[in-house]
């Protein structure tokens, strides 16, 4: 059956191609800003299913769509994209001194039953101190504005600072596992 990614995340294509699969992408194209919740688990879920909804009109035949959305909490607050550079640089600031929760939700729908599944996932981060030179050189790149809470934990220049309690590619935004597991469910 054909695959369809719908996030033009890089992180996200980067899990789904670890996993072995041959997909397209179809960006979503929503404004995930309009949508709000307090609860970041209702959030990401709320977003990701705006997504998937979004997709499926731009979809035609059977296909399994997957989407995703992700945010960070710190203490308590949820942490979006960063809007500027100046926020990108405050989200980056806390890094090593508060724990992250990256909160994803992941949906997958098989096209051809309607069949819809989605799960939510949490992986805790924390981070030995990250080099200014590192920190400013993504930051002024532009990348920062990308990623929730200003961060790709798996760039080159952060790697070496990250340490994850939970599965990495749920970090990245897509958890390998369980969308495997939901995958398999609806196929």
């Amino acid at each position: 059956m054909n695959i369809i990614l719908g996030s033009s995340s890089s992180s996200r294509k980067i899990v789904l191609e670890s996993m072995g699969f041959t997909f397209r992408v179809i960006s979503p194209d929503i404004d995930e800003r309009a949508i709000r919740r307090n609860d970041p688990r209702e959030l990401v879920t709320a977003i990701a299913q705006a997504k998937m909804d979004a997709v499926l009109k731009k979809v035609n035949g059977d296909a399994i769509v997957i989407t995703s959305d992700q945010v960070m909490v710190v203490n308590g607050v949820i942490r979006e994209k960063p809007q500027t550079k100046e926020e990108a640089y405050e989200f980056i600031a806390s890094f090593d001194k508060i724990p992250q929760v990256a909160t994803s939700c992941t949906v997958v729908c098989n096209t051809a039953t309607g069949k819809r599944l989605f799960s939510v996932e949490e992986v805790t981060v924390t981070f030995d101190p990250i080099t200014m030179d590192n920190i400013r050189s993504f930051v002024e790149s532009g990348e920062a504005l990308r990623f929730a809470g200003g961060l790709a934990a798996e760039h080159p220049l952060f790697t070496p600072y990250v340490h994850v309690v939970g599965e990495w590619e749920a970090l990245m935004g897509l958890p390998k596992i369980k969308t495997l597991v939901m995958i398999s469910e609806l196929s």
